[in-house]
C-alpha cells in the first residue's frame, strides 16, 4: 500500500479533528483511498499539552515545513501573514500544501500557486470552501468540460443559520445570532460571518476556478445580514421568496462580477430549500445547464473530511495542471449584471404619497412587477407612515443604490430605505 508523510501545523478544531481522524480511524482511509498516511510531526505553538495523542510535536512551526521527512504540510493555522510565510517555506522546500485557509487563497493564492508550480509541488485546497461539500472538486475537475456562465451559492453557515431561526422562529437577528454561539456555529466575533466576509473570500476562490480570474479579494463586493429583519423575512414569505446570502459569480465576455449579498431567492428554487447551517452552490454551464452541490459546510468534522480527501488526492497524483494562466479573464467590482429588487420603504400616510414614489420609477423607465401596503402595526409609534414594499425590475447595483438614493430624498419618505437583490436564475 501507498504511504504519505504529512505534518500538521494547527491544532484548533479543525487541526483537532484531523488529528483525532487520522489517529483514531487510519483503516477508513486505507480501505477507501488506498494510502497510508503518517503523522511525521505536528507545529503546536501551546505545545504538546495542546495535543492528545502520542505525536512529535513541536511549538515552531518552521520546524514542520524544515522537517526533510514531511511530504505534505498540512496548515490549519488560519490567518494570512504567518500562514503565507509557513506555506512559503514548506513550498521552497518541497513540500505539497493541504489548507483550509480561505483568506490565504483569496488574497495569495496566485503568487502561492506560482510558486509551487516553480518548485513542483501542488496546493489542495477543497477545505477552504464549503467544508465537507466537494465544490471545489466539482469545478476543478467534474465540470472541466463545460463553460460556467454563473455561479450563486449558500456558502457560509453561520448567516445560514440566523436567517433559517429568523423564518422559522420568527427571532430576532440578536437572538438567532446568540442561539448559533450557543450551539458552536457562531464565534465570540462573529463579524466575518454576518458581514459577508467569509462567503466573500470563498466567492473569490470559486471565481478563480469558474472564470479564470486571479485571486484578487479587493475586487468582490458584498454586504451582511445585519439589516435582515424579522419583517423583511415576513414580507418576502408573502411573495413566495426566502431570504438567503447569496454568493454570486457571473462572466459576460471577458469580465466577471463576483459578489456575497443578503438575497430573495423563489421558494421554487432548490436554494430556497436549503435550511439551519447548510451549504449549497448551484453552477450553471453552458449546453449543461445547473447542477447543486449540497451538504454540511462547516464545523470540525467536514472540514477535516476534506483536508483528508486532498491528502489521498495528493497520493495519487494531485490534480491536472492546466496553462489557464496565460489568459486571464478580468474582474469588476462595478457588476453590470441585473438583479430584480426588493424595496422596503416607509411612505407618508397621505393621498397621492404612492403615487409619487410610483413615478419615480416610471420617470426612469423601471417596471414595479409587486407593491405591498400593510396599515400601520398597533405598537407602531409613528403613525404618519405606512410600510410599503416594492418588487421592480433588474436593475445593477450601481442604479439600485441611485433608486434608494433618490427614494430618500423625497419627502414622502423616511431615510430608511432598504433594498436586496433578487435571485434570477435560470
Amino acid at each position: 500500500m501507498k504511504s504519505i508523510k504529512v505534518g500538521v501545523c494547527g491544532v484548533g478544531n479543525v487541526g483537532g479533528a484531523v488529528l483525532e481522524t487520522l489517529t483514531n480511524s487510519p483503516k477508513i482511509i486505507e480501505n477507501n483511498g488506498g494510502v497510508k498516511i503518517n503523522i511525521i510531526q505536528v507545529g503546536a505553538r501551546k505545545g504538546k499539552s495542546a495535543v492528545p495523542f502520542d505525536l512529535n510535536v513541536t511549538t515552531d512551526l518552521m520546524d514542520v515545513a524544515n522537517n526533510p521527512e514531511v511530504e505534505v504540510l498540512i496548515e490549519l493555522i488560519g490567518g494570512c501573514d504567518l500562514a503565507k510565510d509557513l506555506v512559503e517555506k514548506a513550498i521552497r522546500n518541497g513540500k505539497h500544501i493541504v489548507t483550509a485557509n480561505k483568506a490565504l487563497i483569496a488574497t495569495h493564492g496566485d503568487e502561492l500557486f506560482e510558486l509551487a508550480k516553480e518548485h513542483n509541488v501542488q496546493i489542495g485546497f477543497e477545505a477552504s470552501v464549503a467544508g465537507g461539500t466537494p465544490v471545489i472538486k466539482a469545478l476543478r475537475e467534474g465540470l472541466v468540460a463545460n463553460k460556467v456562465n454563473w455561479f450563486a451559492g449558500i456558502l457560509n453557515g453561520t448567516t445560514n443559520f440566523i436567517l433559517s431561526k429568523m423564518s422559522e422562529d420568527q427571532s430576532s437577528f440578536e437572538n438567532a445570532l446568540k442561539e448559533a454561539q450557543d450551539l458552536g456555529l457562531a464565534e465570540a466575533d462573529p463579524t466575518m460571518d454576518v458581514d459577508g466576509t467569509d462567503a466573500a473570500q470563498k466567492a473569490s476562490i470559486l471565481s478563480a476556478l469558474a472564470f479564470n480570474t486571479p485571486h484578487n479579494f479587493e475586487l468582490v463586493s458584498y454586504g451582511g445580514i445585519e439589516s435582515v429583519s424579522p419583517e423583511d423575512i415576513a414580507y418576502a414569505s408573502d411573495l413566495g421568496y426566502s431570504i438567503k446570502h447569496i454568493a454570486y459569480g457571473s462572466i459576460e465576455e471577458n469580465e466577471v462580477c463576483v459578489s456575497a449579498y443578503p438575497t430573495l431567492v423563489s421558494n421554487d428554487q432548490l436554494l430556497s430549500q436549503v435550511g439551519m447551517q447548510m451549504n449549497a452552490l448551484e453552477i450553471y454551464c453552458e449546453g449543461l445547464g445547473s447542477t447543486v452541490y449540497y451538504g454540511p459546510g462547516a464545523g470540525p468534522k467536514p472540514t477535516a473530511s476534506a483536508v483528508i480527501a486532498d491528502i489521498v488526492d495528493l497520493s495519487n497524483g494531485g490534480w491536472p495542471v492546466s496553462d489557464k494562466n496565460e489568459s486571464k479573464n478580468c474582474l469588476s467590482k462595478e457588476s453590470q449584471q441585473g438583479f430584480s429588487r426588493y424595496f422596503n420603504l416607509n411612505i407618508k400616510n397621505e393621498a397621492g404619497a404612492i403615487a409619487k414614489v410610483s413615478s419615480l420609477f416610471a420617470d426612469r423607465n423601471i417596471s414595479i412587477e409587486a407593491l405591498i401596503q400593510n396599515e400601520p402595526k398597533a405598537n407602531q409609534t409613528d403613525l404618519t407612515h405606512v410600510p410599503v414594499v416594492i418588487i421592480s425590475g433588474p436593475l445593477t447595483d450601481e442604479k439600485a443604490f441611485e433608486v434608494s438614493k433618490d427614494l430618500e430624498s423625497i419627502e414622502e419618505t423616511t431615510q430608511s430605505i432598504k433594498q436586496f437583490r433578487i435571485h434570477n436564475a435560470l
